[in-house]
């Protein structure tokens, strides 16, 4: 295995920050990246302060919803969400930035 490129190397860290994520059904992971630097991480889960689905369950799993349907009953938020909220929340300029992440729409 040779020297990862640069896109390469940041989805593998997308990976490694998906392992966090706290959602029953998915873990994506998410990285703001600008100028080879890392600005951001993000995985999918609970917003800071209401208790994840790893610790309570998930209502979707429940009452076996499909995958897709139902996002009214999640409390998550996605990884890119995240991602972008950790920006905000410290002052982070996302312009021009480019978001690496594990899962697509």
């Amino acid at each position: 295995m040779g020297r990862p490129d640069w896109d390469e190397y940041f989805m593998r860290i997308a990976r490694l920050v998906a392992q966090r994520a706290t959602c029953l059904r998915r873990q994506v992971g998410a990285i703001l990246v600008k100028e080879n630097r890392i600005l951001t991480t993000g995985y999918n889960g609970a917003p800071s302060g209401l208790r994840h689905c790893l610790d309570i369950g998930c209502l979707r799993e429940k009452e076996n919803v499909p995958s897709g349907q139902r996002h009214e009953l999640c409390r998550a938020l996605h990884a890119e969400q995240n991602a972008l909220l950790q920006a905000a929340l410290h002052g982070v300029s996302v312009k021009e930035a480019v978001l690496y992440c594990t899962h697509h729409p």
